[in-house]
């Protein structure tokens, strides 16, 4: 009997340390979209990643940025793009539809919002990331797959293309 009652004790224990971990891990995504959304702190964006080389994977073009210092870079380079403009109805230009997570993952469903790039109005863009988490609550890896439209999707291969020849 006691052993029974050790052994589910041990088991709600491990359960709700996994949930806390699950629930810090939606939190820190959430909190990773809302600085995404608002395009101003790459600072703080960057503090969610680890410290430990991580990767920013985009599945769909097969590009990846590996580290810190070059992750901010991305980010900075699009967050600092004069040609882009929120669109006027969308004040945030994420809108997260549906977080999976366990323990070490979650997976984020949503779409990035109408914008205006050079004056030209871009339609949103569904997506679906998935974020890996160190024991630290650090991203060590985001993978996302974006619904590109068919005139990116041939841009991509026409750059793709011309790296390989060159």
């Amino acid at each position: 009997m006691k052993k029974a009652i050790i052994l589910l004790f041990i088991s709600i224990s491990f359960i709700q340390c996994n949930s806390l971990e699950h629930k810090k891990n939606i939190k820190t995504t959430e909190e990773f979209y809302n600085i995404c959304a608002d395009r101003k702190d790459v600072n703080k964006l960057i503090e969610l990643y680890s410290d430990s080389n991580p990767q920013w994977i985009d599945a769909v073009a097969r590009s990846l940025v590996e580290g810190k210092e070059n992750i901010k870079s991305l980010y900075e380079a699009s967050w600092e793009d004069n040609n882009y403009k929120k669109h006027q109805d969308y004040p945030k230009t994420i809108a997260l539809e549906e977080i999976l997570a366990n323990d070490s993952v979650v997976v984020v469903s949503g779409q990035y919002n109408p914008y205006y790039y050079n004056g030209n109005l871009v339609a949103e863009t569904k997506f679906t990331a998935w974020l890996y988490f160190n024991k630290d609550g650090k991203i060590k890896k985001h993978i996302e797959w974006m619904q590109y439209s068919v005139n990116d999707l041939q841009d991509i291969i026409n750059f793709k293309q011309s790296a390989e020849i060159h």
